[in-house]
């Protein structure tokens, strides 16, 4: 009897223990399921700009379930060479900031990009027109413009002839007034007179120029190549003529100006923040749009965000942080900190209805409504490089033939 009760029993704890198993067992698994949906989803981004790590950050802050991993090049030219690598190599990035003036035909033909739909985008259907462009290519949006640059003349006040006047009119005036000798105050040794200063990104000033609304993309190259070696001849001039500007020091230029080595410093207008930070009151300065040379109007450097092929679930991550460089506040806010014109038709123009900012800054909002259309080219980023190339040995060698040189960059017709 006793026998068959330790049997009863046996059984019992056998079955007891079968079924906390099994319990256990579909617990545990169910755990791993919910603790793999819970994980976060892990991006990466490719940035050249200076001064995202902010947005990066609150962007973080605001979506806890998204790790995002931000890998920084020191231009725009080094992360496309590496994205276009990274894609080769099956490696790429979930986004990647894109310069205007190259890359999106590049990029399409790789087939490693995805289209953007803006009008899915919080804020995408005010982006204007002038903004998406350069990333409008075969009827297709390819990336999300954020912000944007124009080129702007910074100088010393004193060098102003006429104090009235706001700024340059003309580059003669630009001339003459870095011919002037540097007063005997300046900390400056070795520089008879002021110079001028150009950062670098000098296929843009090039094209800031030379620039024409007549002609677009790769249309009227004859038109284009005139005016390209008009503005070529005038950069000769600078350096080898009337020896203004220093050849083959461009990445100095900003701390040159700021430092009162060079009294004009041609720059991006995103500069102005940092140029009001870093001379604070050391001397007056002031910034105005770039004069007429042969150009008929004003080109802006965009920037924008290019999705690439992933998962599912990073293309959503990464979609969420171009809607987060969209949103109202974002564009407000990257233009306040960062000097970013807005991509936004409507953020511009309350910015531009506020009354609190300064004449410099009310100038570059005012002047979004002057800038150009460029639409890209198969050829962008090559004639890029050229342009790049061909500037440096104008700046070594003043007896360069520049029509020979556009010929071979733009072809003979």
């Amino acid at each position: 009897m006793k026998l068959k009760q330790w049997t009863l029993w046996g059984i019992a704890a056998l079955l007891i223990f079968t079924v906390g198993a099994f319990y256990s067992m579909n617990m545990n698994q169910s755990s791993g399921v919910n603790s793999e949906s819970d994980r976060a989803t892990a991006i990466s981004i490719w940035l050249y700009s200076e001064g995202l790590e902010a947005y990066v950050n609150e962007f973080k802050q605001l979506h806890p379930n998204i790790d995002v991993d931000v890998r920084y090049f020191r231009s725009s030219e080094q992360l496309f060479t590496e994205l276009m690598a990274s894609i080769s190599a099956n490696a790429a990035p979930q986004l990647a900031e894109l310069h205007s003036y190259y890359g999106i035909p590049q990029l399409v033909d790789t087939k490693a990009v995805i289209p953007t739909e803006h009008t899915r985008i919080e804020g995408g259907s005010q982006l204007h027109p002038t903004f998406t462009a350069p990333f409008h290519y075969e009827g297709v949006d390819w990336a999300v413009p954020f912000g944007s640059g124009l080129p702007l003349i910074y100088y010393r006040q004193e060098l102003l002839k006429h104090p009235q006047e706001r700024s340059f009119t003309s580059w003669e005036q630009i001339v003459q007034a870095a011919q002037q000798p540097q007063s005997e105050s300046s900390d400056t040794v070795g520089n008879a007179h002021w110079g001028l200063a150009m950062d670098n990104e000098l296929p843009w000033f090039m094209d800031n120029l030379s620039f024409t609304s007549e002609y677009n993309g790769d249309k009227n190259p004859l038109f284009k190549r005139s005016r390209l070696e008009s503005a070529l001849t005038s950069w000769s001039d600078w350096v080898h003529l009337s020896g203004i500007l220093k050849p083959l020091v461009h990445r100095r230029a900003a701390s040159d100006f700021i430092n009162g080595k060079v009294g004009i410093f041609l720059s991006s207008s995103e500069m102005l923040p940092t140029v009001e930070r870093y001379i604070g009151g050391k001397f007056q300065f002031d910034a105005g749009r770039m004069p007429i040379l042969a150009q008929q109007g004003i080109v802006p450097e965009i920037h924008g965000m290019v999705l690439l092929h992933a998962a599912a679930p990073k293309v959503q991550a990464a979609q969420s942080f171009m809607a987060y460089l969209l949103l109202e506040q974002t564009q407000a806010s990257l233009w306040r900190n960062k000097g970013l014109i807005p991509s936004r038709s409507d953020v511009l123009v309350k910015l531009q209805e506020e009354e609190a900012w300064s004449q410099r800054q009310k100038m570059i909002l005012d002047s979004a409504r002057m800038l150009a259309v460029k639409s890209p080219s198969v050829n962008d980023y090559d004639q890029w490089m050229s342009i790049q190339a061909l500037i440096e040995q104008l700046e070594q060698n003043k007896d360069v033939n520049l029509n020979k040189k556009l010929e071979e960059i733009y072809g003979s017709h």
